[in-house]
Parts: C-alpha cells; sequence; structure tokens
C-alpha cells in the first residue's frame, strides 16, 4: 500500500511539473520558481497531498543530482579556479555552519546539537537556476565554474557534516577529534569506493559500443556507488561525486562515441531535470503558511544569517585565495559579488530536512522544516528574480552592439558553410538537379564570402574581437586536438598512458588560455 502511495505521488508530482513547465515557457517565467509558487498554491488549496518516505527522498533525488553536476564539471577549469572553489566548499562551508549554529543557539535558544543540525542543512548551496541564466546570457566561463564546482563539493561535504551531526543526537555526543576522524574515514572512504567504480565502469564502456546499454550502465553506476558506500558505512554522495567526475571527464571522452555521449549527456540532464522539478514542487506544497506564521521570528533569524554567513565566507576566503594564485585566476570583485548573492538553497538543503525522522523536526518552538522551506523559498524567489538585475549592472551578462555584431555574423558564415557542404553531399548522392545545385552553391558561396570579408575588417579594426577570436580559435583546435585523440584510443592506434599524457598537455594550454 506504502509503495502504492508513493508511486500515485510522483505520478501527481509529474503531471504538476509538467503542467508548469507549460505555463513557465509562455509566461517567461524562471522554471524553478514557477514550481515553487504552484506547490504553495497547491498548498494553500489542499488541491495535492504527497506522500514520500525518508529513504525515498534521500535515495531517489541524491545519486541523480549530484551525478549529472559531477558529469558537466570539467576538470580542467575546475584545476585552473581549485583554489576558490576548494576555500569555498570547504572553509566556506564550515564557516555558514559554524555561524548559522552559533546564531540558531544564541539567537532562536536551540541546543547546540540541534543548532549545528540546521546549520549543516543549510550550509550547502545550490545555484541550478543562477547558473541556468549564466549560461543563458552568456555569464563568464570561469564565474559559472566556481559557484557550480563550489555546489558539487559543498553537497558532498555538507551531506557528511549533516549524518555526523545526527549520529552525535541519536547516540553519544561526538567530539571534535572524533568527528574529523569520521569526516575524513567516511569522506576518503567513499571517494575510494567512486573512483574505483568509476574506473571500472570507465574501462567497460571501452568495450561497449551500443549508447542504451552504457547510458543504462551509468544509472547503475550513479545509484550503485551510493548504495555501496552506504553500506560500507562510508559517504555514498563523495562515491556518487567521485564516479560522476570520472565519467564525465574520461569516460564521456576516451570509453563513448559521439552518438553515445550525446545520448547519455541529454538523458541525465532530462533526469537532473525531473529529480530538481519534484524538489523545487515539494518546497512549495510542504510549506505551511500557518506553521510559518508561528516560526516568523525563526524564519526572520534563519535567513539572516544565512545572509551573513555567506558574506562572511565569500569577502573573507576569496580575497585571502587570490593572494594564493597567479594573477591571470584571481576573482574579481564582481565576480565576487555574484558569487556571494547566488549562493542559494534549494534541493539539498530541502532533501536533507525532509529525511529527518519526524521527531527532530521540531524543537521547542522552533520547526526545522518551515524554518528551512521558508530560507529555500526566499532564497530562489528573492534571490533568484534580482539575480539578473545584479549581473547587469556588474556587466557579467549581455554584450555590446560589436561582439552582438561579430558573432552574429559568425554564426551567420557556420550556418551557409553547413549548407555548402549539405548541397555537397546531395550532388554527391545525386539527390538534386546538378544545374540547380550548382547555381545554389555559387550564390551561398559568394554570400560567405562576403561575411568572412566583414568579418576578417572587425578583428582586424578592434582589439576586444581580435584578442576574442584568438581565444575562442586557440580553444577550439585544443578541443579538435583532444577529440582526435580520444579517438586514436578508441580505435587501439594509442595506449591510454599515451592518450592521458597528451590530454593533460592541451588541458594545460586550454587553462593557459
Amino acid at each position: 500500500m506504502g509503495r502504492s502511495m508513493e508511486a500515485t505521488s510522483l505520478v501527481e508530482l509529474g503531471l504538476v511539473a509538467c503542467a508548469v513547465a507549460l505555463g513557465t515557457y509562455f509566461f517567461r517565467v524562471p522554471y524553478t520558481i514557477g514550481l515553487v509558487l504552484a506547490g504553495l498554491a497547491l498548498s494553500f488549496f489542499h488541491a495535492l497531498e504527497i506522500h514520500l518516505s525518508k529513504e525515498l527522498i534521500l535515495l531517489l533525488f541524491l545519486p541523480p543530482l549530484l551525478f549529472e553536476g559531477a558529469l558537466h564539471m570539467e576538470l580542467g577549469q575546475l584545476r585552473r579556479y581549485a583554489t576558490p572553489v576548494g576555500f569555498l566548499a570547504l572553509a566556506g562551508t564550515l564557516i555558514t555552519a559554524l555561524l548559522i549554529a552559533a546564531g540558531a543557539h544564541y539567537g532562536l535558544g536551540l541546543p547546540w546539537s540541534f543548532a549545528l543540525l540546521l546549520g549543516v542543512i543549510l550550509s550547502p548551496t545550490d545555484p541550478v537556476s543562477v547558473l541556468a541564466m549564466f549560461k543563458q546570457y552568456g555569464a563568464p566561463k570561469g564565474l559559472q565554474t566556481v559557484l557550480e564546482g563550489e555546489s558539487v563539493f559543498n553537497d558532498g561535504i555538507g551531506i557528511v557534516l549533516y549524518l555526523i551531526v545526527l549520529q552525535g543526537i541519536a547516540g553519544p555526543p561526538v567530539g571534535l577529534g572524533e568527528g574529523v576522524l569520521e569526516f575524513l574515514k567516511v569522506a576518503l572512504g567513499g571517494a575510494a569506493v567512486g573512483f574505483a567504480l568509476g574506473y571500472l565502469v570507465h574501462r567497460l564502456l571501452g568495450q561497449i559500443n551500443d549508447h542504451l546499454t552504457e547510458v543504462m550502465i551509468s544509472v547503475v553506476l550513479a545509484f550503485g556507488s551510493y548504495i555501496l558506500a552506504e553500506n560500507l558505512h562510508f559517504s555514498g554522495v563523495v562515491s556518487t561525486v567521485v564516479a560522476g567526475l570520472i565519467i564525465g571527464n574520461y569516460g564521456t571522452v576516451f570509453s563513448m562515441s559521439p552518438t553515445t555521449r550525446l545520448s547519455l549527456l541529454n538523458f541525465w540532464a532530462v533526469v537532473a531535470f525531473l529529480a530538481n522539478s519534484a524538489v523545487f514542487l515539494l518546497i512549495g506544497l510542504d510549506f505551511d503558511l500557518a506553521r510559518a506564521g508561528g516560526n516568523a521570528v525563526a524564519i526572520g533569524v534563519t535567513v539572516l544569517l544565512v545572509l551573513l554567513a555567506r558574506t562572511l565566507a565569500v569577502y573573507s576566503l576569496l580575497p585571502l585565495s587570490n593572494r594564493l594564485v597567479r594573477p591571470s585566476r584571481r576573482i574579481p570583485w564582481a565576480w565576487m559579488h555574484a558569487i556571494n548573492w547566488g549562493g542559494l538553497r534549494g534541493t539539498i538543503p530541502i532533501a536533507l530536512v525532509l529525511g529527518l525522522e519526524p521527531g527532530l523536526r521540531q524543537v521547542g518552538g522552533v520547526h526545522l522544516t518551515t524554518v528551512v522551506f521558508a530560507v529555500a523559498l526566499f532564497s530562489l524567489v528573492v534571490q533568484g528574480l534580482s539575480m539578473k538585475p545584479l549581473l547587469q549592472r556588474l556587466g557579467l551578462i549581455g554584450v555590446s552592439a560589436e561582439r552582438l555584431e561579430y558573432e552574429t555574423q559568425l554564426a551567420r558564415t557556420i550556418a551557409l558553410g553547413a549548407a555548402l557542404e549539405e548541397a555537397r553531399q546531395l550532388e554527391q548522392r545525386g539527390e538534386a538537379s546538378p544545374e540547380l545545385l550548382e547555381a545554389t552553391r555559387q550564390r551561398l558561396a559568394e554570400e560567405r564570402e562576403a561575411v568572412l570579408r566583414d568579418l576578417d575588417q572587425a578583428v582586424h579594426s578592434r582589439e576586444s574581437l581580435r584578442d576574442h577570436e584568438a581565444l575562442r580559435l586557440q580553444r577550439h583546435l585544443g578541443l579538435t586536438q583532444r577529440a582526435a585523440v580520444a579517438d586514436a584510443l578508441r580505435r587501439g592506434l594509442i595506449s591510454e598512458e599515451a592518450a592521458a599524457t597528451l590530454s593533460e598537455e592541451l588541458d594545460a594550454q586550454l587553462e593557459e588560455g
């Protein structure tokens, strides 16, 4: 009966998510915010009740979200910004958790154990809607890497801390030394499990050339790495993240055909979209407005604590990080402002608080679930909606008129080149009149030559465009070389060691660029 209700709940979530997706598309509202608002409306009218167990929430949502995030994390870019990402993900998570805990203890009167629990639940960031905006409007790639890298790793760190705090609440108090050792044990153990499984699957995928089978194997890896690590009393979260990093950076490059790579990335994009949809909808559905009124002070204090902790972490750690790296890898102040305001709370905190036993969700007059949901709601609606104006004010999105004209002309040359290639293919296959094809090809070629002349003139007359074009060419040719190395490895022309060595050299060149 329980499983039947959970299956029905999942179907209902899917139907509502589809309806919201259509609505947000036509009304141009951010999808994640639309889901939250739809959930609030359904909750207010008691139109939908969802019954999902703690175990299902953690197992259903965490592995796909973590695996998909790690799958898209470029190790080359990550290495370039490893220092700021490491500072934010490790020290930033600890600073945030401790500051929120101290504020909750002294400001709300929570016992230290529950104050720490609230702190670690709210420490992971989830900038999914912000990253989507970055990609849509062309924000700097490095800024995306820092925010996404921090999110991927502080998810793992935050969840490990959450499990340690829960262990301390359920049993004897955990001392600082014991807590550090436990953290290292579960984190390093999880990393070892994820690395071993990820490497084995990477090698296995190189022996298979069937995209459906390979996608299925990736699903088994995502959930299997999580479950195996948890059963060994290690971190399933860290295991899944490491496995995803290996498949994303080595499996998709060296072990998969282009068809398989496209199928796998598209599949995981859909899975992550569904998981995020369910969680954002649950934020609205499970938010009790009446209970929120009774926790108004706790909500207000916690929102302020989260914002203050984020501000202190960003503006103390990133300037320190800048002192330790070469000038080309320093984080500009404009990026810091975006990173500070872009540290949204969403999927992971919600999954963690929903994973609490009912007896742990309320302490004194403070209902932890309501407080965490309110923080996520504020984060997604207030910070999410104000992010685009902030990025515009900081000059981080949008392109200049000359850059837009240049990119439009570049797109036109690419389109005309593709049309010329298709005409050549049609001629070879004998699928069109040779006379018509020749006339069409001549017209397209003349058009393309004219556009190329305009492009060349624009690049030589504007230094900023010339630098941009040089960087684009360097990156494009570097990626082409990397793809050629991967193809040579797949065909057995070179060893994996040689491929890895050359790929590292190419990655280093791309980083320098």
